[in-house]
């Protein structure tokens, strides 16, 4: 088997992915980890975007990734937060269902790769339950 590389050609910058946590649950929290140690052994350039309490308590810094505090799903800033780190990325990468609806808002239509990883499934009942069926379309 051929070992993937992302390393980039003579004069052209390597790939630079974006990881967003929403809340983030330890499950998903030690995936980012594990997914940013992974890319960066391959050169590949990563940004997780998550809160500070998840940078302590998973160091994506310590496996190389840069980290850029984004706020929590409630706060209003967390959204520029987002369309900001993600400018310029190759890919975009989130996790959870908050994490997916504010990235899509940040990113705005903008043509960047978007994948979405659902660690957990939301459940709820009446209008919350419609709302986070629209939300899972989206």
């Amino acid at each position: 088997m051929t070992p993937v590389s992302s390393h980039a050609p003579h004069g052209q910058s390597p790939l630079r992915t974006v990881q967003v946590l929403g809340g983030g649950n330890a499950a998903s929290g030690a995936h980012v980890r594990s997914l940013a140690a992974g890319l960066v052994a391959r050169g590949v350039r990563v940004t997780v975007c998550a809160p500070e309490e998840a940078e302590r308590a998973y160091g994506f810094t310590d496996v190389g990734a840069e980290h850029v505090h984004v706020p929590r799903s409630s706060d209003p800033g967390s959204v520029a937060a987002l369309r900001a780190a993600c400018s310029g990325a190759g890919l975009v990468h989130a996790h959870g269902l908050h994490a997916s609806f504010r990235t899509s808002l940040a990113l705005g239509g903008r043509g960047t790769p978007f994948v979405v990883t659902w660690h957990d499934r939301a459940y709820a009942e009446g209008p919350r339950a419609h709302f986070l069926r629209v939300l899972e379309r989206r």
